[in-house]
């Protein structure tokens, strides 16, 4: 120690270091390092205090230090939060491979429960239920309590649904109380379950290229089962693992088949009456003959499958309307027409089509948006297979445009191409060739369809961009914005676009539009839904073009800003309060929000948010989430 001071007082220069004493750290004073008692410490006559030359230690990871446990809470973060995503990373990893069989979405589903259990115990609040060991999510029984039930011969053709968690207990456990916005297809959820065993099975039909007689027998003989108003059969069958609603063939049910959920015919005509007043209008906004309407009821009285899952999305619309925790109706009936329609999926029938397409309707309604597209790719390929397309004309045509609306809704969150192929929404020619087409088509609800086939041009040309939605994202690398191919296709599509917009018809024009001194945005009334989504869409797709105008393009005549087609799109929603335009006004006024600063527009933009969800229960909350958010 004493040749150590002398080194010290004699002018020799030691190497710098970050390992002295806390005295000499807290006065940014060099210290020799000399223990136990550095030399100022000892000059000073202080108490020479030392820490412990590791960084990190393994129980740093564990445990608070206790010297922090008694200190006064600090400010919340104002602008970083973090986010529990397990649950949609889990999703990421359900089986996509083409070599998986039918059972093996199901398979992973119940290994992924396990193991996200004991995660989520270390994450979730003590108020909320420990997954300290598989009794939380049972794994051969059903979601009833009731005693059992005498087991019934299983038909030719019957697909049963293997379930791996009780509802209540789902319903109940600490990860839906942490995604409010994916409150019904979490690991470990019937929900879930039921959709990946038809996720998988639409793949595999539809990579099928088996044209046997039986597939192409007359899809109206679908199996039928007792109607609904001589409620559902429980039918359990011993040492596997069934659907509590499983479907049974033919005849009226046995006094023994005891149902635990009843669907009175009271309760049918309520679920049939919503369909008509509320939902089907959402669907046929952009169809002038309502075959969502008109069309589809016909059709599901000879397809069972089709009319159970009507009726689910009704019940789901109004369990989610009312805000009710409560998803046994919906489930039952979204379950029983999976289980109808798997038997039938290689028919390719248009019963099968429509009742995959409004199955995707209200899994998109009740699912994370960023699994939209998982929810959509298993009827991408039924639709692909079966050569349907934007101008097949009928019901075929009328299903299409339906499902190319939600497919552009999920590229636009994901950033991502369209799930059909653009090239195979018409006739796959050329971009003008199929822009005349339309042209050549008469009609406003033609022409509404056109925007929505130019969005999905739009997605295929920026899909490259990580973020395309977000006004603040990864900067293009410049020489894809130099890049004269793009610049050229870039070009020609906002010429299309901007031809749009000044051949619409008279139905797609503005009733009457003004703008208030004391109101954010600017009032514009349209006369029918396709005018109002087809408009906002107009304005999206400019705001997201101007936003990724490639570097030397010049634009004549000169177009308005970004922030005046925010402000448009913000009007069209707060101005018209048609149902289904706003089930598709979500995402660009997302898109737009993001533009806003003024304190009265972002309340403005919350509200409309809110009240889309309360009136037409198409939940709204992940996205003013994101808005309130990216507002810090």
């Amino acid at each position: 120690m004493a040749e150590d001071r002398g080194a010290l007082n004699r002018g020799i220069k030691r190497a710098r270091t970050r390992h002295g004493c806390l005295n000499c750290k807290i006065r940014r004073r060099k210290c020799d390092e000399v223990k136990p008692t550095c030399s100022r410490c000892a000059a000073k006559n202080d108490k020479c205090e030392w820490t412990s030359r590791l960084t990190f230690r393994a129980e740093n990871a564990l445990a608070i230090h206790p010297s922090l446990l008694h200190q006064p809470p600090g400010f919340p973060p104002k602008r970083f939060r973090i986010k529990d995503v397990t649950a949609e990373v889990m999703r990421d990893y359900q089986c996509d491979k083409p070599g998986d069989g039918p059972g093996a979405c199901d398979q992973s589903d119940n290994q992924l429960v396990s193991s996200y259990s004991d995660l989520s115990s270390t994450t979730i609040d003590d108020r909320s239920i420990l997954f300290q060991n598989d009794s939380c999510w049972p794994k051969n029984t059903s979601h009833t309590n009731t005693e059992d039930i005498p087991s019934q011969a299983r038909p030719e053709g019957y697909v049963p649904i293997p379930v791996s968690a009780d509802t209540e207990v789902a319903r109940n456990s600490p990860v839906i109380a942490a995604h409010p916005d994916n409150t019904i297809f979490l690991p470990g959820s019937a929900y879930l379950d039921a959709h990946a065993a038809l996720r998988s099975h639409l793949k595999e039909k539809a990579r099928s290229n088996d044209h046997t007689p039986e597939a192409s027998r007359d899809s109206s003989k679908d199996t039928r089962i007792c109607s609904v108003d001589t409620d559902f059969d429980t039918v359990t069958k011993k040492g596997t693992m069934q659907l509590p609603f499983d479907p049974v063939i033919g005849g009226e049910p046995s006094p023994t088949q005891l149902s635990v959920f009843q669907l009175s015919a009271e309760k049918e005509l309520e679920l049939w009456k919503n369909w008509l007043d509320e939902i089907a209008p959402w669907i046929d906004k952009f169809d002038g003959e309502r075959h969502f309407q008109h069309q589809l009821p016909i059709l599901a009285r000879s397809h069972e499958h089709l009319k159970y899952s009507i009726l689910a999305l009704s019940a789901r619309q109004i369990e989610v309307k009312n805000r009710s925790i409560h998803t046994e109706q919906s489930l039952a009936l979204y379950q029983t027409a999976i289980q109808l329609v798997l038997p039938h999926l290689h028919t390719r029938s248009m019963g099968v089509i429509a009742t995959c397409v409004v199955l995707c309707v209200l899994e998109m309604q009740s699912s994370s948006s960023r699994v939209w597209h998982q929810h959509l790719d298993g009827c991408a390929h039924l639709i692909e297979a079966a050569g349907i397309n934007g101008f097949s004309g009928g019901l075929e045509q009328a299903l299409f445009w339906c499902f190319a609306r939600m497919d552009v809704c999920g590229g636009l969150i994901s950033s991502s191409k369209t799930l059909i192929p653009v090239e195979r929404w018409v006739l796959g020619m050329s971009l003008d060739a199929d822009v005349h087409l339309f042209r050549a088509k008469k009609g406003y609800n033609t022409h509404a369809c056109e925007v929505v086939y130019l969005f999905a041009q739009i997605l295929d040309l920026l899909s490259f961009h990580p973020n395309l939605a977000r006004r603040a994202g990864v900067s293009l690398d410049t020489s894809e914005i130099r890049d004269e191919a793009y610049m050229a296709r870039w070009m020609r599509l906002w010429n299309h676009v901007s031809a749009w917009h000044a051949t619409r018809p008279a139905e797609m024009l503005p009733i009457t539009s003004l703008t208030n001194p004391t109101w954010p945005f600017p009032k514009i009334l349209y006369s029918n839904p396709a005018a109002i989504s087809g408009n906002q869409l107009y304005h999206t797709a400019c705001l997201l073009m101007l936003k990724h105008k490639p570097a030397g393009v010049t634009i004549m005549p000169k177009p308005n800003s970004i922030f005046w087609y925010a402000r448009q799109i913000c009007g069209i929603s707060m101005s018209n309060d048609h149902h289904g335009a706003w089930t598709n006004a979500i995402q660009p006024l997302w898109i737009a929000g993001q533009w806003m600063s003024h304190e009265s527009e972002h309340k403005a933009i919350l509200q409309l948010l809110e009240k889309i969800e309360v009136q037409s229960g198409w939940g709204t909350k992940w996205r003013a989430e994101d808005l309130k958010e990216f507002w810090g």
